[in-house]
């Protein structure tokens, strides 16, 4: 109580910051695992089982199926769920393959998406501030991934942050439709399943592709899926204080260009990336182009 009444004290700046931070830490976090020769699945499956007990006893969801499918949200949730796991799938792979810079670009991004869905679903307005900043996503991504001169790029590593972007994208549509036209305060019941089904998906396909070659759970798997299933909980928590403090308009475009801006600082001091003048170029153009898009 003591330390929720100071976070009140500070205009909402601590939970900003926090925020900003365990976002970064998440995207850093797959990093550190493909470093140290984790398997990141199995990370992935406990961090929603993690995912799953905070919901069903900090939410005080209620476990039953049979409310959950007496919602009208419950098919979409499942959908939702697929793409929870699946872009947290992609999030792991391109940390490892196109670096950690390129991923939370590429993650952050994906705005541009429900900002059309926005435009196309729910009747928003699309502004000169909005266009102008899905043209420089256009732009940035091209800069982001252009060689230097005489360096070979493998092309295969633009895939896995474009798949990122579209698979991200398509999960804030997919939330954003849901909560506008079937959530009637059932936000925490609604994520307690979508958490559900994507733990759910990932010990079936652990069962398939590992148990089954009798590999189990490493307890260093299991730790590093407790760290990233307290990092996501906290981040979402941080963000939902965030907003008693800050209007949509500024905290999203602040969220999402401090998590660029420092992941991209992480992934050159921490991890050595390296990284052409043209593709710092690309990132700066990206984090214009997220704000123009958040804030129009």
């Amino acid at each position: 109580m003591v330390s929720y009444i100071c976070l009140k004290k500070t205009g909402g700046v601590v939970e900003l910051l926090l925020t900003i931070l365990f976002g970064t830490m998440i995207i850093a976090g797959f990093k550190v695992m493909y470093l140290l020769k984790l398997d990141i699945f199995q990370a992935i499956t406990v961090n929603y089982l993690v995912a799953v007990l905070f919901g069903f006893t900090v939410w005080n969801a209620p476990f039953s199926f049979t409310i959950w499918l007496s919602k009208p949200w419950f098919e979409l949730s499942i959908i939702i769920g697929v793409f929870f796991i699946v872009t947290y799938v992609l999030f792991a792979r391109s940390s490892e393959k196109a670096g950690l810079a390129i991923t939370a670009v590429a993650s952050k991004m994906s705005v541009i998406i429900p900002v059309l869905a926005g435009f196309l679903l729910f009747g928003d307005n699309l502004n000169t501030q909005k266009i102008a900043g899905i043209v420089l996503t256009l732009v940035a991504f091209y800069l982001i991934f252009l060689p230097e001169k005489g360096l070979r790029i493998d092309y295969r590593f633009i895939l896995l942050p474009f798949l990122l972007l579209i698979g991200n994208g398509m999960n804030d549509v997919l939330v954003k439709y849901t909560q506008h036209f079937y959530l009637n305060l059932d936000e925490g019941l609604f994520l307690s399943f979508v958490f559900f089904v994507a733990l759910l998906i990932g010990v079936i396909v652990l069962f398939i592709k590992q148990f089954v070659k009798g590999r189990f759970i490493t307890l260093k798997s299991l730790l590093a899926g407790v760290v990233l299933g307290s990092l996501n909980y906290w981040g979402a928590y941080f963000f939902l204080m965030s907003m008693e403090h800050y209007q949509a308009s500024f905290l999203f475009p602040v969220v999402n260009v401090g998590i660029v801006g420092l992941s991209a600082m992480v992934s050159y001091l921490v991890f050595k990336e390296k990284l052409s003048k043209i593709n710092w170029v690309g990132i700066l153009i990206a984090i214009i182009a997220i704000t123009l898009v958040s804030m129009g």
